[in-house]
């Protein structure tokens, strides 16, 4: 299996110090690029709300859901997708008997879910372009081995949340309902394995230090990139400008970075402060041990061809979002 090393070399790129290290932020780079170009190739289509559009995608495959069957499916908060289905229940995209029994697509739903699926189906066959069929089934259980791992890592974390420890607890299986489908495409279970790693982490972080997934990110940058340009963060977190300003400031005035200048003319430049590299390197362990847990049972030469894997659908990736730059 060949790769394109220019393109795999943007996620070497991007992700910065440990991030290289964790499989969730390689996860998180590739869903970055597909909702990049999902934007360009679902603008036709309402509702634009990247859950809504994911839950129209499960109902057009499964039939019917219950709100905690669809969470579980989608990776998802049940309170998120709870939002979601009353917002799509006044589209006239969904329907439900009675408060408790599942939602099914209305006729309009069902029409929308068609003409997504042809779309998705296109986009699934040019991320996955490359992948003979004997990987392409390897990949697949790896993934599903892996969404297992990070649906026991949320329970556990969610679990030393609620109580208040910090004590190390053996990860196990938790006793979930089956899925509800079996997965045949790529790009909706590396959404739902991406969604519930980003969960957990935001969940140990705030546990552990009070700070955010998206602050622990420019935290990673700007302390692997001493004297980063706002422009340069915005580039490699890729993300909106406003969001990366408010953050920054907040950074700065809970003095986990500092901001300066190191001439009249020269642009304002962000260093982390010694308070800051403590709590990342707090966040930083962290992550290890939940990468850990996450990749526990792969052997080494799986954890290999994983990642060759994943180079290759960030390769893919890229390529089809490329003309969007």
């Amino acid at each position: 299996m060949s790769t394109q090393p220019a393109l795999v070399d943007n996620a070497q790129t991007v992700l910065a110090g440990v991030q290289k290290q964790l499989l969730g932020a390689h996860f998180l780079l590739l869903v970055r690029l597909l909702r990049k170009s999902a934007r360009r190739d679902y603008q036709s289509f309402d509702p634009h709300n990247m859950l809504e559009r994911r839950i129209v995608l499960a109902l057009y495959r499964i039939g019917q859901g219950r709100v905690s069957e669809l969470a579980l499916h989608l990776g998802n908060d049940v309170a998120q997708v709870s939002r979601a289905l009353t917002a799509m229940r006044k589209q006239d995209l969904v329907r439900r008997g009675r408060q408790r029994d599942p939602h099914r697509l209305t006729d309009r739903g069902y029409e929308l879910g068609g003409m997504m699926d042809a779309v998705e189906l296109r986009r699934e066959l040019a991320l996955t372009q490359g992948l003979e069929p004997l990987q392409m089934f390897e990949l697949a259980g790896l993934l599903i081995n892996l969404l297992q791992n990070a649906s026991a890592i949320l329970v556990a974390e969610l679990a030393k949340t609620r109580d208040g420890t910090d004590e190390a607890t053996e990860v196990v299986a938790p006793d979930l309902p089956p899925s509800m489908e079996i997965h045949s495409r790529v790009q909706p279970l590396i959404a739902t394995l991406t969604t519930t790693i980003s969960r957990a982490a935001t969940a140990a972080y705030k546990r552990l230090t009070g700070i955010s997934n998206f602050e622990w990110r420019l935290l990673v940058n700007i302390a692997e990139r001493p004297g980063l340009r706002f422009t340069d963060i915005v580039m490699h977190v890729d993300s909106d400008k406003a969001q990366v300003s408010r953050t920054l400031d907040a950074l700065v005035s809970g003095g986990l970075v500092a901001r300066g200048k190191a001439g009249p003319s020269e642009s304002v430049r962000f260093a982390i402060s010694s308070r800051g590299d403590r709590l990342h390197d707090i966040m930083r362990d962290d992550a290890l041990r939940r990468n850990a847990l996450l990749a526990a049972d792969l052997t080494a030469a799986q954890r290999q061809r994983l990642q060759s894997y994943l180079d290759l659908l960030i390769a893919n990736a890229s390529a089809m979002c490329a003309d969007l730059d």
